[in-house]
């Protein structure tokens, strides 16, 4: 198992493994049925008057009359981008529990690329280092001095 990953390819295919996983997991399809569209715009938009819960949390009024909202939003045919930009429009940005810039995405990208070049870099720089030779002999010295030593006796 060693040997296959001290080869370079099986890193990079490690990478593209991780990478796709990480991009197939991340989609979700649109909810098709009108309650499973509700549920799912419920769960997205977050209680005005609350802290970091959604509507479909939360039973205060405000939330309440958004929810009644949405459905009449979902009945009269707007899709799930349309109630989302009504919702930014009323109440700001930060009413999504989701996020709406694609930074926030990529972030997480570059950061976790910035940590496998790095740590190529130092595994590169301590593969170029090695051990010095005058080290080396000296422990080689050592190690046949208490080979020809005699049992029990002190280093």
């Amino acid at each position: 198992m060693t040997a296959l990953l001290a080869r370079p390819w099986s890193w990079v295919l490690l990478a593209a493994v991780v990478a796709t996983s990480l991009a197939v997991g991340s989609v979700h399809a649109t909810p098709a049925t009108r309650a499973a569209r509700i549920s799912y715009l419920e769960s997205i938009i977050k209680c005005p008057v609350c802290d970091n819960i959604s509507i479909a949390q939360s039973d205060s009024q405000q939330a309440q009359d958004l929810r009644a909202r949405v459905v009449q939003l979902v009945d009269a045919g707007s899709s799930d981008q349309a109630i989302e930009r009504y919702v930014v429009a009323q109440l700001g940005t930060d009413e999504l529990l989701r996020p709406t810039s694609p930074v926030i995405w990529l972030l997480p990208i570059v950061g976790g690329a910035l940590a496998v070049a790095g740590l190529v870099a130092a595994l590169l720089r301590r593969r170029r280092i090695g051990v010095p030779p005058a080290v080396v002999a000296a422990d080689e010295a050592l190690v046949a001095a208490a080979r020809s030593a005699p049992p029990g006796a002190a280093p």
